[in-house]
């Protein structure tokens, strides 16, 4: 925390304000870094500078992939960077306390070992500054220096326990779960958020709070959580946060297509950053295809084919028993049945098939009868 003295240097009227410290620091780490070849951008109307990441000296988007539970686990990130490798920084879906304890589940996804990906950003879920400390320290463990406070899980099974954008309508919880980290932590931090829980106006009382602490960043899904993935993006939520947020903002939602990113731009020029999720479940080169990449039908035949035999193989490796990875296989077909000529009946016949051999029939027979 800044002293007396330095919020007098910096011009500030509150003693002990968080921002005179990043400030001193900001200034610091522009001399350092200039030194270093690595350059910074303020971005406008922000006390905060931040390095350029690789694609922000291009006009390309830089692109994160969401953290979605039950579909971007680690075999999903890892063989997705590995056939695909376009994708920037790669979220791990939220990891959670119980009992004092790390859910056991999470604790795969987290491994150094199941994330060599070049960046890697943990996700916490939290419902006070207890658990958002324990679970910094618990990261912090593992090598991680930069983590995602999650404040956007729509689901009522999280939200009714005051988590995700449960915490939405009370900005003072909020408050005292980021100033208890920035107290007591050095690690990187970033918000992703929806607009609200039950009205969009909540985003007008939480946007000061998040400029009050050095945030890499703010992910910003702009629909309230009770509209799930349902109904309009809420433009106007979106046009708040950019016109009054001192971070960077990164949009969220609905990118599915490389109009609706172009769209973004262009409406919004700072906003460079954008989070895909469903969209690159169903269509693995979407990420590609805002790089202006392009692949031939053959090319996209043989890198679909390489994704599902990896996925299979991966899910065969890490899994207790086949059935359990023909589960996850199932539920990947999900989306992945968007890749196909007859999206439903291509899903069908994996829904239909009741063994292992009966699914790799099925898979053969999508793989001839409908990916062009």
């Amino acid at each position: 925390m800044a002293d007396e003295s330095e919020s007098r240097a910096t011009g500030c009227r509150f003693p002990g304000c968080v921002c005179c410290s990043y400030i001193r620091f900001s200034l610091i780490f522009v001399f350092q870094a200039a030194k270093i070849g690595i350059q910074v951008r303020k971005l406008p109307g922000s006390l905060y500078f931040y390095p350029m990441l690789k694609n922000e000296n291009s006009n390309q988007p830089v692109l994160y992939l969401a953290p979605l539970q039950g579909f971007t686990d680690f075999v999903y990130r890892k063989v997705y960077s590995e056939v695909f490798s376009l994708i920037d920084a790669f979220f791990i879906p939220y990891i959670s306390v119980k009992n004092h304890e790390v859910i056991k589940k999470y604790r795969k996804e987290i491994l150094p070992e199941n994330n060599p990906q070049n960046r890697v950003i943990p996700q916490v879920l939290v419902a006070d500054p207890e658990e958002m400390i324990f679970l910094t320290e618990y990261l912090a463990d593992f090598g991680y220096t930069e983590i995602n406070l999650n404040l956007g899980c729509p689901y009522p099974m999280v939200t009714n326990r005051g988590m995700g954008a449960g915490l939405l309508p009370h900005p003072e919880k909020i408050k005292e779960i980021l100033a208890a980290f920035f107290e007591k932590s050095s690690v990187k931090l970033s918000v992703k958020m929806r607009a609200g829980l039950v009205t969009p106006a909540e985003i007008e009382k939480i946007i000061p709070v998040l400029n009050q602490f050095p945030l890499t960043e703010v992910i910003l899904h702009p629909r309230i959580a009770r509209q799930l993935y349902e109904g309009e993006i809420i433009e106007s939520a979106f046009q708040f946060a950019y016109g009054n947020l001192q971070h960077r903002l990164v949009y969220n939602g609905d990118v599915n297509t490389v109009e609706s990113i172009e769209k973004r731009m262009v409406k919004y020029p700072e906003t460079s950053h954008f989070m895909l999720g469903r969209g690159v479940l169903m269509n693995p080169f979407l990420p590609a295809k805002i790089k202006g990449i392009v692949f031939s039908k053959a090319e996209k035949r043989e890198k679909l084919i390489l994704f599902h035999k990896r996925m299979l193989e991966e899910y065969l490796s890490v899994m207790d028993n086949p059935g359990n990875a023909l589960n996850k296989m199932r539920q990947f077909w999900n989306y992945f049945c968007h890749n196909f000529t007859e999206p439903k009946k291509s899903l069908k016949k994996i829904e239909k098939s009741g063994s292992f051999s009966a699914f790799q029939i099925a898979v053969t027979t999508n793989f001839r009868d409908y990916l062009s």
